[in-house]
């Protein structure tokens, strides 16, 4: 899967999103996924984490398994 394609994905599920997925591994299939979302909000780290895995969920193990492994780093964006 292209780094576009996951990146679709991520901000397609979490509506107003941005997402930067860079490949660890070569193989298109290990992701390290860099997530901003105001959605994350008052979440904790467990529970934005949760909400990235449940979108890709159906492109891991769980779906067609496009997707061994991600790597997520979220953030909130800053109030302006």
């Amino acid at each position: 899967m292209e780094a576009s394609a996951v990146e679709k994905i991520v901000m397609d599920g979490l509506e107003g999103s941005s997402c930067v997925a860079t490949d660890l591994t070569g193989t298109m299939d290990h992701w390290n996924l860099q997530i901003s979302w105001a959605g994350f909000e008052g979440l904790p780290l467990l529970e934005q984490h949760r909400k990235v895995l449940d979108v890709m969920r159906p492109f891991m193990s769980e779906g067609d398994n496009s997707v061994h492994a991600v790597q997520i780093k979220t953030t909130c964006p800053a109030a302006s």
